[in-house]
């Protein structure tokens, strides 16, 4: 059995896109699946009717066209965290968004969830650089050490 927090220390461990398999499903909504742990998945919830979004994180980049996706991390089938993500500079990268209206900081446990997910949708341009030249441009604050 294992509790919330040796799941996110689980996939903090597992930020590389080579741990995971990527199904596209019949609506064309990824699902990840750890290699390692079968029962360690993150989905991504279907698309909202509108889903753009322009705030003051969204238009720091050249192309400010940005939209936002909900990520399910799910254990053994389970919602165990829900994650919102910024898809910024006109579908180049995926960057969490925060919690709050009035955050500018990062949630550690959505940090990680969203360094996956861009790694894994955007794996042609996969480096620790690129996600994290994102995350720097946008202005939100994050604990960088969580980046491996």
């Amino acid at each position: 059995m294992m509790n919330y927090y040796q799941l996110i220390s689980l996939l903090s461990d597992n930020m590389y896109p080579e741990k995971w398999i990527d199904t596209i499903s019949w609506d064309s909504r990824h699902h990840f699946t750890l290699k390692e742990d079968i029962s360690v998945t993150i989905e991504e919830m279907p698309e909202r009717e509108e889903n753009s979004i322009s705030n003051e994180f969204t238009e720091k980049f050249l192309n400010k066209t940005a939209s936002f996706y909900f990520y399910a991390v799910k254990y053994n089938g389970a919602i165990v965290l829900n994650v919102c993500l910024y898809m910024v500079d006109g579908a180049r990268a995926f960057i969490p968004a925060p919690r709050g209206i009035a955050d500018t900081h990062i949630e550690d446990a959505d940090l990680i969830v969203g360094v996956i997910v861009d790694r894994l949708v955007f794996d042609t341009r996969y480096s620790h650089k690129d996600t994290t030249a994102y995350l720097d441009r946008s202005g939100l604050a994050y604990q960088k050490e969580f980046i491996k």
